[in-house]
């Protein structure tokens, strides 16, 4: 069944980007890794008073090192030294995901370079041309063109499920992400746990029905242990 939250969520697509970059590299000397993060707001959104949104970083978190790519960056500098990463905010491919060109604005992202490609998106993504005859085929094919334009020659991929359960984009990104061989990682669980949301935090219920800390924290925990269950192998 369609999770309610994805329903109703009111954390509209547009706009999310105008207070930052939409591609960035966080760079680090002698790094060990080098990690790219595509996704939408529950990995970054910049400051937007209109809904009380009033920090740039994960969306609910309580400060950006509390936001599931910090705390991934944090796990895996334990682990194996130094992480250079870079964020891209790629909401507009939600948007136009059938318009392949709109890939062409995130190559910074894609001369990054990275060893790991996490990829956590999707909530924003059009649901009448998704729902349309043919409309998860196109989704599913869009999704797989989207990540080969990031993807390298030594890269592994990490894909993520929705953090609010939507089955109509859910099945392709699983169904990608199993074809072609990258790690799954579903956690639709955490969006329908109370604990793992910022209800109550926000006065704007889209916000606050984003990950908070221990959502966050949950999620970058999967992330590192689908990681270090690679490289440690």
């Amino acid at each position: 069944m369609d999770n309610e939250d994805f329903e109703k969520n009111s954390v509209k697509a547009e706009g999310q980007s105008d207070t930052f970059r939409i591609v960035e590299v966080f760079p680090k000397q002698d790094a060990a890794l080098k990690v790219l993060f595509v996704g939408n707001s529950i990995t970054r959104h910049g400051v937007k008073e209109g809904i009380g949104w009033l920090r740039d970083c994960g969306m609910a978190a309580s400060c950006k090192e509390k936001d599931y790519v910090h705390l991934t960056v944090q796990g895996l500098e334990k682990k194996y030294g130094p992480v250079a990463y870079c964020i891209v905010h790629a909401v507009d491919w939600e948007r136009r995901f059938d318009d392949f060109s709109v890939l062409e604005q995130y190559g910074e992202g894609k001369r990054f370079d990275a060893d790991i490609i996490v990829v956590r998106i999707g909530e924003n993504s059009d649901r009448e041309k998704a729902s349309a005859a043919g409309g998860e085929k196109l989704y599913a094919r869009s999704f797989a063109k989207m990540i080969e334009y990031f993807k390298n020659d030594h890269c592994r991929v990490y894909v993520a499920s929705l953090f609010w359960r939507y089955e109509t984009f859910d099945a392709p990104i699983r169904a990608v992400a199993e074809q072609s061989g990258y790690r799954y990682i579903p956690i639709g669980d955490l969006g329908d746990r109370a604990d793992c949301k910022a209800l109550g935090e926000f006065w704007h219920d889209g916000v606050a029905k984003h990950p908070n800390d221990r959502g966050m924290f949950c999620i970058a925990e999967r992330i590192v242990h689908a990681v270090a269950a690679d490289k440690d192998a």
